[in-house]
């Protein structure tokens, strides 16, 4: 058995046994006693985290963190590897507290000198730049781990009405223009809200059973609440063809813009009750390029702001 190889089984096996001696793996293994002490040594200091104590009771342990075989990949697929992990560097928060850099460090300096040469000359020419946003997300982990094992949190929440005790179970989490959110189901309004997981002030686990989530991912819940909205209102816009270039720029718009052979467009659609005042706000930021003509709470919300904004620059 090649050096390589046999390192490669000993990290496997050493990670299942958890607790063994040198002696042990030296017989099953075939090798001098100090044979496996070098091995385990080089194992060491490639990560592999080991713990030896000595006396009649000693021996080498496997620490808690679990350690991955090695995976062999094309130099293209490092490549990618690298910089789909690249991406994650301008998020503020990530569910799991990984040092970003220090796993890309750790990435590099594993690829092959072609490879690295590659990197080197792509990774300035390229960002996966995502809004950094100021306000703190503390539980990202704890609502993970809640969606993925089915059980329920209780949550101090800043809403509108102010900070309010709720139980919730989530479904998932899903990140949207710098911001994470949380679809859960609610047991105090009894239907499923979406929180954002920066209003979340504390969290900690609930007594509350767990139900059954009619759910099977956090992308069904995105897809079927699109589809099946409560209250719906119809939201129809004039757009200038500014207006419509502007327009599907964003995110939230870009889906109901139709455009005309001129160039100019229109939204012509169905809206949320409860979020007519967020889609009204888009609207404004368009300015003079995109004329709202329902719902008739949002033709309202921009004479009342038009008249503030008359108080203001008099």
């Amino acid at each position: 058995m090649r050096k390589t190889q046999r390192l490669i089984e000993i990290m496997m096996t050493v990670s299942k046994r958890r607790k063994f001696t040198a002696k042990e793996l030296a017989l099953e293994f075939g090798v001098s006693y100090r044979t496996i002490l070098r091995d385990l040594e080089e194992l060491s200091s490639m990560g592999v985290p080991l713990y030896s104590e000595t006396g009649a009771d000693g021996g080498y342990y496997f620490l808690n963190e679990r350690m991955l075989p090695p995976v062999f990949l094309k130099e293209s697929e490092a490549v990618l590897l690298y910089f789909a992990y690249e991406s994650l560097k301008y998020y503020a928060a990530l569910p799991y507290e990984t040092e970003v850099d220090y796993v890309l460090k750790k990435m590099y300096q594993n690829l092959p000198q072609e490879a690295k040469e590659r990197v080197d000359a792509m990774k300035d020419r390229i960002v996966f730049w995502s809004p950094h946003r100021m306000q703190r997300t503390t539980y990202l982990e704890m609502l993970l781990n809640a969606a993925v094992e089915q059980s329920t949190l209780m949550i101090h929440y800043e809403g509108r009405a102010g900070e309010e005790k709720r139980v919730i179970q989530p479904v998932g989490l899903y990140s949207h223009n710098g911001f994470w959110y949380c679809p859960a189901y609610c047991f105090l309004r009894k239907q499923f809200r979406l929180f954002r997981a920066d209003r979340i002030h504390s969290a900690e686990p609930a007594e509350t059973p767990a139900i059954h989530l009619p759910y099977s991912s956090v992308l069904e819940w995105i897809q079927l609440s699109e589809a099946t909205m409560k209250n719906p209102v119809p939201f129809s816009v004039v757009l200038s063809k500014e207006g419509v270039r502007r327009a599907i720029s964003d995110i939230d718009l870009a889906k109901m813009v139709i455009v005309n052979k001129e160039g100019e467009g229109f939204i012509e659609t169905f809206i949320p009750k409860s979020e007519w005042r967020f889609f009204a706000d888009l609207i404004w930021n368009l300015g003079n390029e995109a004329f709202i003509k329902e719902p008739q709470e949002a033709v309202t919300y921009f004479k009342d702001k038009l008249l503030q904004l008359q108080k203001y620059y008099k």
